[in-house]
């Protein structure tokens, strides 16, 4: 049974878990491994803060047909069986697509669900209201707005967030902006009563917003280093900067490899600012998918248009993690 939006809003910290999508060789979708994939993290994790999220951008639900990642939904949902909240990534580029795909979210039984903004055309301010709100309205369970200016080109402003926390199952905001000043002038306009936020760029920025009492953070890293992934985030929360430092460093060698198999590839085609453009990620989904298979955990291939690592890399990553302890 699915949570109440402020059950699930309390719940809402520590690790957030992106849960990878494995598909095969053939870029099938690999539904045996995905169930055995998600229940090696649940008996991982078990006793700790974490949220499973599912088919968010590491997720690649872009990637799939609307029954795949409907699929993928029910297969989290029955592995995780209650032991965690689970949030399903249902946002479309249309409004009634995307009440669609939340609906269906519902009916499986997900905690909540989480919902980018509209990302093909630009629309008002008013628009992005209208959307959430006529999702809402639809919804008995927790919206976590996804504010990815990457993927959509659009920022939710401090002023609009705050609009959209006033609506009543709208409790949480994946905060993506890769700007720590940002972060905490949306944390400073939302009241705490109506909206928690979270960070969503992961590992690398979490340092930066735990000064400022983030609860919790997004990671890939769970997958395969559950251990440093929890290790991070109960650093911040007992304040050991110094700690959290070390951690940071720690994992400096795995997020330096994937920098060099990104400027190995060249320069990203975009039409954003450099400094607006994360040039890593085409590759830290294929990245984390091999550090799992090395661990023997199923994490698959990516799915075109998103880029593989070939051979020689996988062998670089092995050593890496090796030197890393974890492997």
């Amino acid at each position: 049974m699915s949570m109440q939006p402020a059950e699930l809003k309390a719940k809402i910290r520590g690790v957030l878990h992106l849960v990878m999508t494995p598909f095969d060789n053939d870029e099938e979708l690999d539904q045996e491994a995905l169930r055995k994939g998600v229940r090696h993290s649940v008996n991982e994790l078990k006793g700790e803060d974490v949220v499973f999220v599912a088919l968010g951008s590491t997720g690649e639900f872009y990637a799939m047909s609307d029954r795949e990642c409907e699929k993928v939904a029910e297969i989290v949902v029955e592995e995780v069986n209650g032991e965690f909240p689970v949030i399903v990534g249902t946002g479309r580029p249309g409004t009634r697509p995307t009440i669609e795909t939340s609906q269906h979210a519902q009916s499986i039984g997900a905690d909540g669900v989480m919902i980018v903004p509209p990302y093909y055309h630009l629309t008002t301010q008013e628009g992005i209201y209208r959307h959430y709100k006529k999702v809402a309205d639809n919804l008995d369970i927790g919206i976590m707005v996804y504010n990815n200016l990457e993927v959509c080109k659009l920022y939710i402003s401090p002023d609009l967030m705050t609009r959209l926390s006033k609506i009543d199952n709208i409790v949480a905001d994946k905060e993506n902006t890769p700007n720590v000043v940002g972060y905490y002038w949306m944390q400073k306009v939302i009241d705490p009563e109506d909206m928690v936020i979270v960070c969503g760029l992961g590992q690398s920025m979490y340092p930066f917003e735990a000064l400022f009492g983030c609860p919790g953070y997004v990671t890939e890293l769970s997958n395969f280093a559950p251990e440093v992934a929890v290790d991070i985030y109960k650093s911040a929360m007992a304040e050991d900067f110094a700690k959290l430092r070390d951690l940071t460093d720690k994992m400096a060698p795995y997020n330096q490899f994937i920098q060099r198999i990104a400027k190995k590839r060249g320069v990203l085609p975009t039409v954003l600012s450099p400094h607006l453009t994360i040039d890593v990620l085409p590759f830290y989904q294929a990245v984390c998918k091999e550090a799992m298979n090395l661990k023997g955990i199923p994490g698959g291939k990516a799915r075109d248009p998103m880029e593989n690592i070939t051979g020689q890399e996988k062998e670089e990553l092995r050593t890496i993690l090796q030197n890393l302890g974890i492997l």
